[in-house]
């Protein structure tokens, strides 16, 4: 292992990695302090240095291996691990490293010890690298350069042949490089989707999480400077919606039911997992054709596969217009409501308890009042596709309290070289 560049000025601290707690990172102790360090597994002997320090916590980072490495270590990890900040486990070989992902999973839930005990013996479903159909890269016109941000920073670092996104995008972005470098002069971000083939992609220019600068239409690359490269470039608003441009303005996934997704707009973002989570969500829905919310409906992967299972009656949430309008396209037989799922259940009467709830929070989870509206009305199963499984064991607990029984769980692995793991899981009223 090598120093993380710019690293602090402090003496490497050895330490003895223990369990894996929040966010992916490994206990330690070091005389009174505590350790959470980044870059280590159970188990192993490094040497670290510390990043920050806060109510009596210390934050670290890997320097080198000083013993035996955990089996699930990544021989050969990507070779901008050291610099990258867009994976925070390239450390860890996927397949091998799924225990791992359960068992950071469960520690997050020590609040509720009976949740946690469900999610160590949970299965898990694993995916390849080079899975991202859908990436934010940042663009830095000083440096020329496309990437992500590197390791607590803003500064852009370079990516070529990063394994985490499409072959098509890797070979996408010296080009995409040179053609900015030409039209774009103010530092943006790139969204980028493509199907799931990597037949048909499309990309977007929008103002960066960190700076106000509108995205103006002269920015764009014009279409002859892309050739081959993507089959539609927009310059987006910060909400997503598409203020000009050229081409194609997004993507359709070829699934049982097919998904027109806009650029902007959220997906499930691993190609080799779409299919399979689709199919997962038609065996769950059930085929008693029940009617079903989509409380958190994008444009309407989940509720489609519902659909796919039995034709019912389909109502979709959705706040975002452009996702809500594509969700429309795509299951026009729908309602759809560009509100807020809380702002929805509020305003609905007569809601059926023989009833089947569709949920993909954000990763903060349930707000408190979409928690309280919906133990209210107590529908007869809610399945549930959870980004953070603190958030969910918060919101599982809640609905357990209130009369729903745990009666399936699982975890998927959208997200490989990272610690980020989806909770798929269903309640049934008891």
């Amino acid at each position: 292992m090598s120093t993380p560049p710019d690293a602090p000025g402090h003496p490497p601290v050895v330490l003895t990695a223990s369990k894996l707690v929040g966010g992916g990172r490994a206990l330690a102790h070091a005389g009174n302090e505590t350790w959470l360090v980044a870059g280590a597994l159970p188990g192993e002997l490094v040497a670290a240095i510390p990043t920050s320090r806060r109510a009596g916590i210390v934050e670290g980072q890997v320097l080198d291996l000083l013993g035996p490495p955990h089996p699930a270590r990544e021989g050969a990890p990507c070779r901008h691990a050291p610099r990258c900040g867009g994976c925070d486990w390239p450390h860890v070989e996927p397949e091998r490293g799924a225990g791992l992902k359960v068992a950071a999973a469960a520690e997050a839930l020590r609040s509720s010890p009976a949740l946690a005990e469900r999610l160590r013996s949970a299965t898990i479903r694993t995916s390849p690298l080079a899975y991202r159909l859908r990436a934010r890269l940042h663009w830095d016109p000083d440096r020329r350069t496309l990437g992500f941000y590197e390791l607590r920073s803003r500064k852009v670092s370079p990516i070529p042949d990063c394994r985490v996104v499409s072959g098509r995008l890797a070979q996408a972005i010296e080009p995409l490089e040179r053609v900015l470098a030409a039209c774009c002069p103010m530092a943006v971000d790139v969204e980028w989707l493509e199907d799931l083939g990597g037949g048909r992609a499309v990309a977007g220019l929008q103002s960066s999480r960190h700076s106000p600068a509108t995205v103006h239409p002269g920015w764009l690359p014009p279409p002859d400077a892309l050739a081959d490269l993507v089959d539609g470039m927009h310059a987006l608003s910060p909400s997503g919606e598409i203020r000009a441009g050229w081409g194609d303005e997004g993507v359709t996934m070829a699934l049982p039911v097919s998904l027109f997704v806009p650029i902007g707009s959220f997906f499930q973002g691993n190609r080799h997992l779409a299919g399979w989570l689709f199919d997962r969500v038609v065996e769950l829905s059930g085929a008693p054709p029940v009617p079903t919310w989509d409380l958190h409906a994008g444009v309407g992967f989940l509720a489609a596969a519902a659909w796919h299972a039995a034709r019912r009656e389909l109502r979709l949430v959705e706040p975002s217009r452009p996702s809500a309008r594509a969700a429309q396209r795509n299951l026009p037989a729908a309602r759809v409501d560009a509100v807020t799922a809380e702002a929805s259940l509020a305003r609905s009467r007569d809601l059926p308890v023989e009833a089947l709830v569709l949920t993909d929070p954000p990763r903060a989870g349930m707000t408190p009042e979409l928690r309280r509206r919906l133990a209210g009305w107590h529908p007869e199963r809610i399945l549930m596709l959870a980004c953070d499984p603190a958030t969910w064991g918060r919101d599982t607990s809640y609905l357990v309290d209130r009369g729903y029984r745990l009666s399936h769980l699982e975890l998927v692995d959208l997200f490989p070289s990272t610690h980020h793991v989806e909770i798929l899981a269903v309640l049934e009223s008891g």
